[in-house]
């Protein structure tokens, strides 16, 4: 099929492509919970994510900081959001290198676990909102085109047409975003997917190429950089079958049999009483200046 040019430099068809690639995918397509009722999964989250540390994850921090840093983005004189901030995995390191932090997120427990540790680290330069950021007026907060810098991170927060227009708008000069390039591969969720709904799982609609050409047909020019992310979770068979029954809570009631086939899974795949979960992903950087529109 031949595309006409004209076409593909219109807002409106990245516009539509993205949000008819993100409906047809699986995860949309099954998803039960609503947004706000999904808010009650990162709360029980929260613990874990603010307790993961290592080394691996640290490296992939300092560099996109340093990224930040290079390009000018994340100085001492900026003003920082970070939209999704979760327990703060990076509103905090962010806070010693710039004037402010304003961290924004939906779950109670992660803005409860972020305010204890910029409590602790004595950091009086990060400001916690609890707020879906898909419901902020952001004139009504006195956060239109506020800040230098608007960051968001692999958060669901910035999900869609509208909310990634939101960070455009809080922006005076710079964003980035950082999200999916190409899909994750993980085994256990892939096969369990399999199992419980008999279709391959499929996260096109989250691909940066969506976010991308939008902001070139709007007129900006986004820089992307991209890199790999692989990480393992060893848990106990009972903890994993928990997490496992809480994330495919989002998209299926967990009946006694749906929770049989998870069970079941784990352990028989687990080791010595430990189940090990691998996840790789290939992940990009999109930064971009608002306040450079041709």
């Amino acid at each position: 099929m031949e595309l006409d040019y004209a076409v593909l430099c219109q807002e409106d068809f990245w516009r539509q492509a993205w949000e008819q690639t993100r409906k047809s995918s699986p995860q949309m397509r099954r998803r039960i919970r609503g947004d706000k009722e999904a808010i009650e999964f990162w709360n029980q989250m929260a613990p874990k994510y603010g307790q993961h540390h290592t080394d691996k994850r640290q490296e992939r921090i300092e560099k996109i900081i340093n990224i930040l840093e290079k390009n000018g983005m994340l100085t001492p004189e900026a003003d920082v959001l970070d939209v999704g901030c979760g327990p703060g995995t990076y509103a905090l390191p962010f806070s010693g290198r710039c004037k402010s932090v304003t961290a924004l997120d939906g779950a109670r427990e992660m803005c409860r676990i972020l305010k204890e540790k910029a409590a602790e680290d004595g950091l009086a330069n990060v400001t916690v909102l609890q707020h879906m950021w898909e419901d902020v007026d952001l004139e009504k907060e006195g956060l239109l085109n506020r800040f230098d810098l608007v960051f968001a991170s692999m958060t669901p927060a910035v999900c869609d047409y509208d909310t990634f227009m939101k960070i455009n708008l809080a922006s005076r000069k710079f964003c980035c975003l950082i999200s999916w390039a190409g899909g994750t591969v993980n085994e256990a969720r892939s096969d369990l997917w399999e199992l419980l709904f008999h279709e391959k799982d499929d996260n096109r609609g989250y691909h940066a190429f969506f976010q991308f050409n939008l902001l070139l047909s709007m007129g900006y020019y986004p820089s992307i950089d991209y890199f790999n992310s692989h990480w393992v979770n060893e848990e106990t068979v009972e903890e994993a079958i928990e997490g496992l029954c809480r994330s495919f809570w989002l998209y299926t009631e967990i009946t006694p049999e749906v929770k049989d086939t998870i069970a079941g899974y784990v352990r028989e795949r687990s080791k010595n009483g430990v189940f090990r979960q691998e996840t790789s992903s290939r992940l990009s950087i999109m930064t971009w200046r608002v306040d450079e529109q041709f």
